[in-house]
């Protein structure tokens, strides 16, 4: 007697019949057999492989109920197992048409009543199926080129790991093997989780579209510590002395750079929608428009220090009305920079992150990490410690929810300080109250000349 190792599966076909794959042999053999009925697919369960339950079924002119459609897929796969069984009884690998043959004689049909075999598609390649899926995802969840390219980066990887990497080899050992691949070669477990959500993503899309995967791929757990994020972003205090500063005249190109960061952590505005701003979305000291990202519409009342930089630019006209002359994303994160080192924003910042297992820490200068969305971080972080309510701050930033900001709120030192500094506020506020009433009207009338004075 010997095990025989196979795997049967129910789905719908394109043409919405049921169809039962079953593979053998280490997956070199295969038969397709039709069950001889059609279902609903917005009625199928692909988890299940059966018809929902209590579902009607109308395909083709015809109805059927779901008991029916699910009691024929436990036929078929009772008989299969039956066939299975005997073979292995006898320490014998059935041919494809031995055990389409003993499965047609199990259901009681004659040889000209047979079930047919379902048309099995020549089999497509690994990459014949990714290139499937990046032409059918990409226009149905209209995807923008950076999530194209997150797709074809994750597929390199897997290649880079194995070469000769196919369907039939992706098993929970590949996945483990992957994972190695990412530690040795220096990849931080942050961004090694990123790798496999991605590359699971495209494994649910194969899986629902009929295409074996083996099991346990799908629930593979990548088991690595990560850290949390740190939040970079530039105090109350380092933002209005970035601001302010003076840079060269030699080096306007840094000026410039410094106002749109500045620009962007007075409004919480992301790069792509100060690149976007016309003075259109402007209107009654509020920036209103929809964000380029998301497409969230948003109203952003414009501070003192944002109008301030609107004006300095005032000069500037394009020809598609955009108000700034921003540069691009990577040489705006390159001039900034260097627009740091100059005004001296050198806080550390400690950086803590696992590659494997083996812990690391590295020590920058903020300067040395500084780019584009920090300033919309900044936004976030110096409202919040400005006493701000979390509430308004996501109606300016698009925020659905104060979950999905919460990456962005970084309680730093300053915040408690000034969070706290409102104990001595409300103190000063109380002992000023308690001495004038103390004050006869020759001591208030000497007090408010003095304050007249001073103010």
């Amino acid at each position: 007697m010997i095990e025989i190792n196979h795997s049967c599966r129910a789905f719908l076909n394109n043409k919405g019949q049921v169809v039962i794959r079953v593979r053998w042999n280490n997956r070199k053999d295969e038969v397709g057999f039709s069950v001889g009925c059609n279902a609903d697919p917005d009625k199928w369960d692909k988890e299940n492989q059966r018809a929902r339950y209590n579902t009607t079924h109308k395909v083709g002119g015809k109805t059927v109920v779901a008991r029916d459609i699910n009691n024929r897929v436990s036929q078929f796969l009772e008989c299969i197992e039956e066939s299975f069984t005997e073979y292995s009884l006898n320490s014998q690998l059935p041919t494809k048409s031995e055990l389409k043959e003993l499965v047609n004689e199990k259901l009681g049909r004659i040889k000209e009543e047979a079930v047919q075999d379902a048309p099995i598609k020549q089999e497509k390649s690994f990459r014949e199926i990714f290139n499937d899926f990046l032409e059918v995802c990409s226009t149905e969840r209209s995807w923008s080129e950076s999530v194209h390219h997150k797709y074809v980066q994750a597929w390199n990887h897997l290649n880079s790991c194995d070469p000769s990497i196919s369907l039939a080899t992706l098993d929970k050992n590949k996945m483990t093997e992957l994972k190695k691949w990412y530690v040795k070669n220096g990849y931080r477990n942050r961004t090694t989780v990123k790798q496999f959500r991605i590359l699971k993503s495209f494994l649910r899309w194969i899986d629902a579209n009929g295409y074996p995967v083996e099991q346990g791929v799908l629930s593979y757990k990548v088991n690595l510590t990560v850290t949390k994020k740190e939040v970079t972003f530039l105090k109350y205090k380092e933002l209005l002395h970035f601001a302010s500063f003076q840079f060269p005249k030699s080096k306007e190109y840094l000026d410039r750079a410094r106002d749109m960061f500045c620009f962007m952590a007075f409004t919480s505005l992301r790069y792509s929608d100060l690149s976007a701003l016309k003075r259109a979305h402007i209107s009654n000291g509020n920036i209103e428009m929809y964000t380029q990202k998301t497409n969230d519409r948003i109203t952003v009342p414009i501070i003192e220090n944002a109008q301030k930089i609107i004006d300095k630019y005032s000069w500037y006209h394009s020809k598609n009305g955009t108000i700034f002359p921003v540069a691009s994303n990577q040489k705006l994160n390159d001039y900034l920079k260097e627009a740091a080192e100059l005004a001296g924003l050198d806080r550390e910042i400690v950086e803590t992150y696992f590659i494997g297992t083996q812990r690391h820490e590295e020590i920058h200068k903020f300067y040395e990490t500084i780019s584009c969305h920090d300033g919309r971080r900044t936004f976030v972080c110096c409202s919040l410690a400005l006493g701000i309510s979390p509430t308004v701050v996501m109606s300016c930033t698009g925020h659905a929810d104060y979950e999905s900001m919460k990456p962005y709120i970084e309680v730093a030192d300053e915040t408690q300080k000034m969070q706290m500094e409102k104990w001595n506020t409300h103190q000063y506020k109380s002992d000023i109250i308690e001495s004038l009433d103390k004050m006869n009207p020759t001591q208030l009338k000497e007090l408010c000349e003095h304050i007249r004075s001073i103010a």
